[in-house]
């Protein structure tokens, strides 16, 4: 690949959701995002952009192909490709000029990173997040020693554990009023907090009360028992009152949102948790303790791990907002923004009565882990 200058482009933008991405050689900028339609005939590519809007890239003979790895920062190891090869899914930046189109761009160069080698990187990267991670509330900062403490929700309740950072770990901090990973920015120990939710991927000491975190993600969000009192289906938005609070808020559904109604199986797995029980046949040793934690820790035979509520979850059908009824209860988690009677919903969960009728019983909120994290947060490809 002599001759071609390095384009230096983070692995995390390329594969999130950053709009345009800045060459460092020439001005302008390079639209990104996934290959939607190919009309090899036609030499034209449908590209719909991180930023929204879909584009026309025309493409001819002298139009270079690149393929490049998922997670690549330059072009070295880039190898030449056939157009015919560039597949629906893809991920693409593009190289090139204004065509006469406003909406059109003519390529000079097309940067692709495959949609199956992206979906292998994505598995392995979740896999080893779930195998290597921990998740919780910080409940306590050391400034000195760069260390947090995190309250780590399990089957058997919660413990406290201490997390501190390994040399050059990796912090980022969700954006105010998002829901996605890919607009999580670079972080500092300063700007976490006490309250915030954290998912950190790392190393746990033998006796899992210590875990050294080698990437961690934080945000400030909010988790709200609700009742609907009215849905606006053209804006997306949600009008509810907080039952802890009794005030009206205003909940807008993004197209990142997580919206389930919950089986009755999968609300009696959580209300047995917020209950501080374990499965209903489990004894005190039998109960699951993987709600907040992965580290490699052991599932007991037969029981459900909190990985598999997740997914159970995750699985379900999505839920339409039309669906939702004046005075139905509702669960949600939410964005802290400037505006507190206006929120973003990450995860607004349906049919979840029983669940608040067995978190009353014991005198406090529903709490089901840092599930607004693990359910969107989109690990490996955000």
């Amino acid at each position: 690949m002599a001759g071609l200058k390095p384009l230096w482009i983070s692995g995390v933008m390329f594969l999130g959701g950053a709009a345009l991405l800045l060459a460092q050689s020439g001005a302008g900028v390079r639209p990104v995002g996934v290959v939607t339609a190919i009309d090899g005939a036609a030499g034209r590519i449908t590209l719909k952009t991180d930023a929204g809007p879909e584009m026309r890239i025309l493409f001819g003979e002298a139009t270079r192909f690149l393929r490049v790895a998922p997670g690549a920062q330059d072009l070295t190891g880039a190898l030449a490709m056939a157009p015919s090869e560039l597949s629906v899914g893809d991920r693409i930046l593009v190289r090139g000029r204004s065509a006469a189109d406003a909406n059109s761009l003519a390529a000079d160069s097309i940067i692709v990173m495959s949609r199956v080698e992206l979906a292998k990187k994505h598995a392995a990267e979740r896999a080893d997040w779930e195998q290597r991670g921990i998740g919780g509330v910080i409940t306590a900062r050391n400034p000195a020693s760069a260390e947090i403490t995190i309250r780590v929700q399990t089957g058997a309740g919660a413990r406290p554990v201490a997390v501190a950072l390994a040399p050059g770990a990796a912090l980022r901090r969700y954006a105010p009023d998002s829901v996605r990973f890919s607009d999580a920015r670079p972080s500092r120990f300063e700007e976490l907090k006490i309250g915030d939710q954290i998912r950190a991927r790392g190393t746990s000491s033998p006796d899992r009360t210590r875990f050294t975190a080698e990437e961690l993600v934080s945000g400030s969000f909010r988790d709200l028992a609700a009742t609907v009192v009215g849905v606006d289906t053209s804006r997306n938005i949600v009008q509810i009152t907080d039952l802890a609070t009794k005030r009206r808020l205003q909940v807008r559904a993004s197209p990142d949102s997580v919206l389930r109604r919950l089986s009755p199986s999968v609300v009696q797995m959580i209300a047995a948790r917020v209950s501080g029980a374990g499965s209903p046949a489990a004894s005190p040793g039998e109960r699951v303790e993987r709600a907040g934690e992965r580290g490699g820790q052991a599932v007991s035979p037969g029981r459900q791990s909190y990985r598999d509520l997740q997914t159970m979850i995750e699985a379900l059908p999505a839920l339409s907002l039309a669906d939702l009824t004046p005075g139905e209860a509702i669960v949600l988690s939410c964005t802290n923004s400037e505006d507190p009677s206006q929120v973003t919903a990450i995860t607004l969960l349906a049919g979840v009565e029983p669940l608040l009728w067995a978190s009353s019983r014991g005198g406090r909120g529903p709490d089901i882990g840092s599930w607004n994290l693990d359910l969107n947060m989109n690990i490996g490809v955000p």
